[in-house]
């Protein structure tokens, strides 16, 4: 499984009077919250703790103001405060969370305040911190630990997520150890991570049965006509794609850090990005799929539909079309985004865009990087060809041919021209060609 993203554009420009648009985790610790327990339902058993020791047990000692730790001390330290934020996370209390950071750092108080503030307003479960590594001390006396962070998004996704965070932590005022960072740039642009919405700003969550939707200060006023529409495309997709369970994570963010990195296409070309969410850094096995919105396009009523409805078919394929010509894993999301219409109405649709963007010389674009260099014309294209498919064979047939290619993928050889023509040949006795010129045919009529 490679990490794809699955852009859907604006899929051409704005149209005049047009209707279209654009093995679960092994867990790291003891299972701190329950199915269905968010990080804000206190455990009543944290009141309790004092009850734990009593004036004989050997605690740790920690250094009186001015009595600086040694190297091995700070290092030893470090990792008891990760068992600290792991209890306090896991406890929903934010008092002792936020005892572990230190308050010299502004910003870096602020930002954690909120990161804690977010969870517990998300349903989460499987949550953990725990060292996934030996400290090391910094030329400035501080100490790294790597970390692993583990959540899920419990009724949302299948498996767990780990992510690896950095901690660098120092002696406090107090003389304990203290946190003043959780991250590693150099070794997240290494890693090529990018931020979740709960790590860049304040959220607004919304859930409506097996969707869950995450808002901002700036797109929390479209919220409820974009939850309107995303549970109209889920039932949509339902109907179309078999199989799929309808669980649905969707961000409306005005960050577009996450987005930008992830499309292929200038942002302003682009709609949204489906993308597989990965158990940890670089395994092949995938928790679930999510998708970004481009505010700008998604808060267009006139798009907005059409392109949820794209995505979600993304979402709903899921590993599914891994294999598949970059054609036929748009045109099928295309497909399905217009399904809604009449048969005449795909084909007005498809014949208004096609004379619109200039399609004389049908072509169905095999490679991704090709596809998305001219997406206007390679999105209609690849949406005519699935749509004269589902119109004259039957919409298994998009399905059968996913199949087809990820069966086809255990053969020796790369994605070529030739065996994409070969599976398409063997599946619906036409090859691309012939196909892209007798799709054509049928939109313009």
């Amino acid at each position: 499984m490679t990490d794809q993203a699955y852009p859907g554009g604006a899929r051409g420009p704005s149209l005049p009077n047009s209707p279209r648009d654009g093995e679960a985790v092994p867990r790291i610790g003891a299972m701190r919250a329950g199915a269905g327990t968010t990080v804000g339902a206190a455990l009543a058993v944290v009141l309790l703790c004092g009850a734990c020791s009593s004036p004989g047990d050997d605690l740790p000692a920690v250094p009186a103001a001015g009595e600086t730790m040694g190297e091995a001390e700070l290092a030893d330290a470090a990792v008891d405060l990760v068992e600290e934020r792991d209890a306090a996370l896991a406890g929903g209390d934010r008092e002792a969370f936020m005892a572990t950071v230190d308050d010299d750092e502004l910003g870096f108080t602020a930002t954690q305040q909120r990161w804690f503030d977010n969870l517990a307003a998300m349903p989460v479960t499987d949550l953990a911190l725990a060292p996934a590594g030996d400290p090391e001390a910094r030329t400035d006396g501080d100490v790294e630990l790597p970390v692993d962070f583990t959540m899920r998004l419990d009724g949302f996704e299948r498996r767990s997520v780990t992510q690896r965070l950095t901690y660098t932590v120092r002696q406090g005022d107090d003389g304990g150890a203290v946190l003043v960072a959780d991250r590693d740039a150099d070794r997240d642009k290494k890693a090529g991570w990018l931020p979740d919405p709960w790590d860049v700003t304040a959220v607004e969550v919304r859930e409506s049965g097996s969707i869950l939707a995450l808002f901002d200060e700036e797109t929390s006023p479209y919220a409820d006509a974009v939850m309107e529409d995303l549970e109209a495309s889920q039932r949509t997709v339902l109907a179309a794609v078999p199989g799929w369970s309808g669980q649905l994570v969707a961000y409306d963010i005005s960050d577009l850090t996450a987005l930008e990195e992830r499309t292929p296409m200038e942002l302003w070309e682009t709609g949204g990005v489906a993308y597989p969410v990965p158990v940890r850094e670089s395994s092949s096995k995938v928790a679930a799929y999510r998708f970004i919105v481009n505010p700008e396009v998604v808060h267009n009523g006139l798009q907005r539909d059409s392109l949820l409805r794209h995505e979600l078919t993304h979402v709903a394929l899921a590993e599914r079309d891994d294999a598949s010509p970059r054609w036929l894993v748009e045109g099928a999301a295309e497909y399905v985004s217009r399904s809604e219409q009449t048969v005449e109405e795909q084909r007005a649709l498809a014949a208004y865009i096609a004379r619109y963007v200039g399609i004389t010389d049908p072509v169905l674009v095999d490679d991704p990087a090709a596809f998305y260099s001219s997406p206007d014309v390679n999105y209609e294209m690849a949406a005519i060809a699935c749509s004269f498919l589902a119109d004259t064979r039957g919409p298994e047939v998009l399905w059968a041919l996913m199949d087809d290619f990820t069966a086809d993928r255990s053969q020796p050889g790369a994605l070529s021209s030739a065996r994409v023509d070969e599976v398409v040949r063997r599946e619906v006795g036409l090859d691309t060609d012939q196909l892209a010129q007798l799709a054509l045919a049928w939109a313009l009529g």
